[in-house]
């Protein structure tokens, strides 16, 4: 009889209560992310961390808990397989929504997903020039940031 694993139902050596209550893992993923309340206009963001379950983002602005919500998430080939990027949009529901400390104009969202679907090529092509506006945006911010020299 194994001394286990049975009476915990946990193989051996994992922590019984390691304080981790999602039923989902969250992966640490930096993604661009096209998100919005329902009817309102596209706002380009950035998730924090993503799960099947849900995702938490950076966000310029503040949601209400509750609110309905929708994001696509461009998922890169070598993490999908797939021979070009694939756009997913996802809805859901705004859990939690908070300031991000030291940052006035950022709000951490996190939000559980009820549904997901595969955009087609045109609806993911639909995307394309947001994303080439905002990444000319931040290459000419970036760009504009003065560089720190050891010295």
């Amino acid at each position: 009889m194994q001394s286990n694993s049975l009476a915990t139902g946990l193989p051996s050596g994992l922590p019984l209560h390691s304080g981790e209550r999602r039923k989902n893992p969250r992966f640490d993923m930096h993604f661009a992310v096209f998100l919005r309340a329902l009817s309102d206009p596209w706002s380009i963001s950035e998730t924090a961390d993503v799960s099947a379950a849900g995702a938490f983002f950076v966000s310029g602005r503040p949601f209400l808990l509750n609110t309905p919500i929708e994001y696509v998430l461009t998922f890169p080939p070598d993490l999908t397989k797939a021979l070009e990027p694939l756009r997913v949009r996802f809805f859901g529901s705004v859990l939690r929504c908070e300031q991000v400390v030291g940052n006035q104009g950022a709000f951490g969202v996190a939000v559980r997903n009820t549904a997901h679907r595969y955009l087609t090529r045109e609806e993911a092509a639909s995307f394309d020039p947001m994303e080439q506006k905002q990444s000319s945006t931040s290459s000419l911010t970036a760009a504009s940031q003065p560089v720190k020299t050891a010295t």
